[in-house]
């Protein structure tokens, strides 16, 4: 099993990969049997406390692994496990194999998980026509350390009750700058950040949770802003869209020929299986 790296925000998707691979020298059935689950996790919290599944009756379709082969299943833990209090943890997958009555468990992965710093905040209220119409969302920008590069985050929150709908990475924000923000007639925020000397990354987050837009800009006279028209419409002003497909020197990000940075993962569907 594996995860990209150790420190996380809480409420960030903790993207795990698991890779089984099948040495019995025979193909191998794997399945639910006894009310035990054939694929799940071990999770310590620091005082060695497990921490249970947010549901624990689960069902997984079974599946044979052919001898001499490997699969891989890439999970959202924070779909299945309530890995979002500060502190240490330890993780393992599990394995149990039916036949031998047998749980084989992975190499232990340690992760994080802290809080980052809130550097702005608004309640918007979610329009007519979608999801829950009528019902206030906390929208919040995070800027998180990680390693030698701050990390802006968004989070999206019911206002009354503190559920978290989405905590997404927008990209890294370079040191002493802060992100431009501005919400529009659909109360979808915009943030304009700079990722680059030159760069500047715009992203759009409805009250939803979802990341709409994501493009990045380059520098060219003057500082690209967001404007917001007599409609509500924001869009990027002074700014030239980045063009990854232009000849060299003309969609880079600086003259030295430096590409765009890249952007964070986004977060991703638990698999059906």
């Amino acid at each position: 099993m594996s995860l990209k790296r150790r420190f996380y925000i809480a409420y960030e998707p903790l993207i795990a990969t698991i890779a089984v691979t099948n040495l019995a020298g025979r193909d191998l059935p794997l399945a639910d049997d006894g009310g035990h689950q054939w694929f799940g996790f071990n999770i310590l919290r620091e005082d060695g406390m497990p921490v249970p599944a947010l549901n624990p009756n689960y069902q997984l379709s079974p599946m044979t692994i052919p001898a001499g082969s490997t699969i891989k299943r890439t999970v959202n833990l924070n779909t299945l496990y309530p890995v979002h209090d500060y502190g240490p943890y330890k993780i393992r997958a599990v394995i149990y194999f039916g036949l031998m009555d047998k749980f084989f468990q992975s190499n232990p992965v340690n992760i994080e998980i802290s809080e980052g710093k809130t550097v702005w905040q608004q309640i918007v209220g979610v329009p007519e026509g979608q999801p829950e119409a009528g019902s206030n969302r906390k929208i919040s920008l995070l800027k998180f350390r990680r390693y030698d590069n701050n990390e802006l985050y968004a989070r999206v929150q019911d206002a009354d009750t503190g559920t978290v709908y989405c905590t997404a990475a927008l990209g890294r924000l370079l040191d002493k700058n802060e992100p431009e923000v501005v919400v529009d007639s659909s109360n979808r925020v915009h943030v304009l950040q700079i990722v680059d000397a030159k760069t500047y990354l715009h992203s759009v987050i409805g009250p939803d949770g979802a990341v709409s837009e994501s493009q990045p800009y380059l520098c060219e006279s003057a500082r690209p802003f967001l404007g917001r028209d007599a409609s509500g419409v924001v869009a990027v002003k002074n700014g030239k869209l980045f063009d990854p497909s232009a000849p060299a020197g003309l969609g880079t990000s600086s003259a030295n020929g430096k590409s765009v940075p890249k952007i964070s993962d986004r977060p991703v569907e638990l698999p059906t299986d």
